[in-house]
């Protein structure tokens, strides 16, 4: 189950943050062998990040991953050892981003053998910073990647600022998938709250074709979900 489904999540300590891992030596020990075997001594060429357990949350679990090379590295900290996931960039079909508050979960759904899996990578919010350059990479673009610098040149548009300011600012992410938008599909419905039934708030929707996919956004109270969709791939970058 996902972390954002939870009830209740512990607000988490900063030694429960993911950090990047700088230099071979960082690497935590569970998992130092699969990533020293898996580079092959070209640490420079790689990003690595490290998410410990979260001690108070049910199913957490600690885990590192690693891209560069058109391939993704996932190890993971299990009851019986480490496992190890690698797959091509190339395999990848669809992003999703989860925030709801100070928690957050990155999925990747990717296709093997003609079968369709997935990644989970729950982390803390407040280090967006870290997953942001990945998500950037899995779709094509350079890690470093703003979707303001697309939007400065192909503006969204306005109608879209009258409907909902909210859907409007998180819209930018369609930029990762092309260089603008003028179609989209707008829809919101309002929903009881259910701990105040005489209260009401905004659930929305959008969705966004570009020319390398389709962006998708959720909105409701406070989380926000974010989907990539992706028809196809962008040269190595």
């Amino acid at each position: 189950m996902s972390l954002l489904k939870k009830a209740i999540v512990p607000s988490p300590t900063l030694a429960e943050w993911p950090v990047r891992i700088w230099e071979p030596e960082d690497f935590p020990r569970s998992f130092v062998d699969e990533a020293l075997e898996w580079m092959q001594g070209s640490f420079k060429k790689y990003d690595f990040v490290y998410a410990p357990l979260r001690y108070l949350v049910k199913g957490s679990f600690a885990y590192l991953f690693g891209y560069g090379y058109d391939e993704i590295l996932f190890l993971k900290e299990t009851a019986q050892g480490v496992s190890k996931e690698v797959i091509q960039r190339e395999q990848v079909i669809k992003v999703q981003t989860n925030r709801e508050l100070s928690n957050a979960e990155f999925i990747i759904t990717y296709q093997e053998r003609g079968n369709e899996k997935t990644l989970s990578l729950p982390y803390v919010a407040s280090v967006y910073y870290l997953f942001d350059p990945f998500l950037n990479w899995i779709l094509g673009q350079r890690k470093d990647f703003s979707p303001m610098s697309k939007e400065m040149d192909f503006p969204r548009p306005q109608a879209l600022y009258q409907e909902s300011l909210a859907a409007y600012n998180y819209s930018l992410g369609a930029y990762r998938l092309g260089s603008g938008f003028e179609d989209y599909s707008y829809t919101a419905k309002p929903r009881h709250i259910k701990w105040m039934p005489w209260k009401k708030e905004l659930e929305e929707w959008l969705e966004v074709p570009m020319e390398r996919g389709i962006f998708r956004l959720h909105l409701w109270q406070y989380q926000l979900e974010c989907t990539y969709l992706l028809s196809k791939k962008e040269e190595n970058v």
